[in-house]
């Protein structure tokens, strides 16, 4: 990749030159032909125009693409933190994230990237939708997407970074950037509702998109009540997924197990720790052993059968989500019978179910799910909850969160929840739980690295 890089900058050099020479024979007027009429692309007092402001709603949705599922992004360094994915390369910032001991932010993480991205679309899709709203109103499909993708990038600030993460943006009257104060968790989560409820109220095509979104967030603040009455409506066929391309946005998953990088997990950390991924031999969570090993030779390659190609799609939303988070209440409100009713109903669906989140899915075993049982205690069944939440959302970007909550909201301890003990590539796991905020944030005077306790899941 970086050799490639150097040689189209070489090559943009060589033309630049090639077009001086060209003037220089040709006699021209180098002045008349630097002249410019008009520098902008678009006149502020165009975006009337629909077409244009599907030009703006496309670009803050590639944005939201870029920072969730393309690249080095939200879904691959969360998988990473947590028990879905190894690092089976050498990058140095990638294995500081899968052993849990970041850098400091001074020196770089590999989350660093992902920060920076969700934060530009955040604002992006910000922007966007006050542009959707002034020409087409708050009715319009388009205005409800891009409240619901705004809303998740709250979302992934909430779950993946630490608590303490500045909200900054520009006043829409005067124009002037303002620097955001550091955000609690719980904040950013109610912000996160708020920005949700904003495209259920819209009421167009993407009302399920925010409807989920609402559940999860509230199901972070412990209101399993409410996420369950937000969610109610869903049907468990729904699915919103990330689209990618063969040629630009690029599944970063597909990509980054491609090349060797990142190898699936199986029980990481420990016979307590982590969920066997590989060993349950589960429809959900198909994989196979590339016998080329990873980028670093000392380590296999385990590569899941999610995400078949560059261009595959990934689900950030779908009714199976919906479902789960009613379970999660049904356990909450002391009804463990509907939990299992539940997920058992999701269970004797899962080749169906597979196909619409998973578009490629292909179930070549014929492998079928059992019914479950109830465990009979109420730490078993918290435990049975979370395995299928990890085996239905594997590799979407939930399950960092989910870790979170184990800890925060029932009360687990963080060496039994995340990988812990002996790491793969040597030494012992660290006691990070959440992402190092970049070091940049450091020019906004109402923040400093203090801020940001990468050890707590408050």
């Amino acid at each position: 990749m970086k050799n490639t890089q150097r040689t189209t900058r070489f090559w943009r050099g060589a033309g630049a030159l090639l077009l001086a020479s060209s003037v220089a024979l040709a006699g021209c007027d180098t002045d008349e032909l630097l002249e410019v009429e008009d520098p902008d692309t678009v006149n502020p007092g165009t975006l009337e125009d629909p077409e244009l402001i599907d030009i703006v709603v496309a670009g803050a949705v590639g944005e939201f693409t870029a920072a969730f599922s393309g690249g080095e992004s939200y879904l691959t360094v969360s998988a990473l933190m947590s028990d879905e994915l190894f690092a089976s390369g050498s990058f140095t910032t990638r294995i500081a994230t899968d052993r849990r001991e970041q850098f400091t932010a001074q020196n770089g993480n590999t989350s660093d990237g992902t920060y920076v991205d969700l934060q530009q679309a955040r604002r992006a899709l910000k922007d966007a939708a006050l542009d959707v709203e002034e020409v087409l109103g708050t009715g319009d499909d388009a205005y409800g997407r891009l409240k619901g993708l705004e809303g998740y990038t709250y979302l992934a600030f909430a779950e993946g970074y630490c608590s303490g993460v500045p909200i900054s943006n520009v006043n829409p009257e005067t124009a002037e950037f303002e620097y955001g104060m550091p955000t609690t968790t719980n904040e950013l989560l109610t912000e996160a509702v708020a920005i949700f409820d904003a495209a259920i109220n819209s009421g167009g095509a993407y009302a399920d998109l925010g409807a989920i979104g609402k559940g999860r967030a509230l199901v972070n603040q412990g209101q399993y009540a409410a996420a369950a009455t937000a969610v109610a409506n869903v049907p468990t066929d729904f699915v919103y997924h990330v689209e990618h391309s063969d040629n630009a946005q690029t599944n970063s998953i597909f990509a980054l197990q491609g090349n060797g990088r990142y190898s699936m997990s199986d029980m990481e950390g420990g016979a307590m720790n982590g969920l066997p991924f590989r060993s349950a031999n589960d429809p959900r969570v198909q994989w196979y052993e590339d016998p080329a090993g990873g980028f670093d030779a000392n380590f296999p390659l385990y590569v899941s059968e999610k995400y078949t190609s560059f261009g595959a799609p990934v689900p950030i939303a779908s009714g199976i989500e919906a479902r789960l988070i009613e379970a999660e209440a049904a356990l909450a409100g002391g009804q463990p019978g509907n939990m299992i009713t539940i997920l058992n109903d999701l269970r004797s669906q899962v080749d169906d179910l597979m196909a619409v989140v998973q578009p490629d899915y292909t179930n070549e075993d014929g492998l079928t799910l059992d019914p479950l049982v109830d465990p009979g205690s109420d730490d078993a069944r918290v435990d049975l909850l979370f395995q299928e939440r990890g085996f239905w959302l594997f590799l979407t970007g939930t399950r960092l969160g989910d870790l979170r909550r184990l800890v925060r909201d029932y009360g687990r301890s963080q060496d039994v929840v995340y990988p812990s003990g002996a790491y793969v590539q040597g030494g012992d796991h660290g006691g990070d739980v959440v992402f190092e905020i970049d070091f940049d944030e450091e020019n906004n005077p109402n923040y400093t690295t203090a801020n940001c306790d990468v050890t707590t899941v408050n």
